[in-house]
């Protein structure tokens, strides 16, 4: 399998006021970037697995199992929500929604 895709996984801290945009945003720390696998999930299984089919969900491979806390992802500049961990003895899988915007 290649891992020629970079992934940075972030922890949220809480929400922030920013005078320059008018808006709350999502406050994230540095995070840590990781080779990974990105694919897409198809849509059947992901109306099966997550209930909608409109769904933008892709599957994220790491190389080693991810030990740290982490909700939300960038892929190159697309934001994910991560929506669900699945830590393998020798490997760890991201199920991550692409969003415009971090919620």
């Amino acid at each position: 399998m290649n891992y020629t895709d970079r992934i940075t996984l972030h922890e949220s801290s809480g929400r922030q006021y920013t005078p320059e945009t008018g808006k709350t945003e999502i406050v994230v720390d540095e995070g840590v970037t990781l080779p990974c696998n990105v694919s897409a999930v198809s849509l059947d299984k992901t109306e099966a697995v997550f209930g909608s089919y409109k769904r933008n969900v892709a599957t994220a491979r790491l190389q080693r199992p991810y030990t740290g806390v982490a909700d939300k992802a960038v892929i190159g500049t697309q934001k994910y929500n991560i929506l669900r961990h699945v830590p393998h003895r020798s490997e760890s899988v991201f199920y991550l929604e692409g969003v415009s915007e971090w919620t």
